[in-house]
């Protein structure tokens, strides 16, 4: 009998454990979910996560051809910027993953305006090229090419 419970302690340990082992994500699920995570940030202007995810020399390029650098990137979509996006969503994303490099093109629906001497819909879907590094953290964003 008491080998018998034994066992079954066992299996049921040896089960619960099985099923605590965390799935690995790939690394293209990886970026998907930092782009989703970028939408996200530029829709609520989320200064520290930019801070935290854009790589130190990250540009975003936007389809008037003006390039930002990963200051005004931060500035542009916070409260005093000028970008008020209510919407931002990637779509259709593929992903090109090298060793410590990837990239990823699809296209971007966004609602929002741009107010500079003048308010600006921008609503729309562009096209979207995204380049990104492996560091120590994880992957980080260190280009955005936003088109027409």
């Amino acid at each position: 009998m008491m080998k018998t419970i034994l066992i079954l302690l066992l299996v049921c340990f040896g089960m619960n454990q099985l099923s605590a082992t965390p799935v690995r994500e790939t690394n293209e699920e990886g970026l998907a979910k930092l782009m989703d995570s970028l939408s996200v940030a530029f829709v609520k202007q989320d200064k520290a996560w930019l801070s935290a995810n854009l790589t130190e020399d990250c540009s975003l390029s936007d389809p008037s051809g003006m390039t930002l650098a990963k200051a005004d990137i931060i500035k542009a979509f916070s409260a005093e910027g000028v970008y008020t996006l209510t919407k931002m969503k990637p779509a259709n994303m593929k992903y090109t993953v090298t060793k410590d490099d990837a990239s990823g093109v699809g296209s971007l629906e966004i609602e929002g305006a741009m107010s500079a001497q003048e308010v600006v819909d921008i609503t729309g879907t562009y096209t979207i090229q995204a380049g990104f590094k492996k560091t120590d953290s994880g992957w980080k964003i260190s280009s955005i090419k936003v088109g027409q």
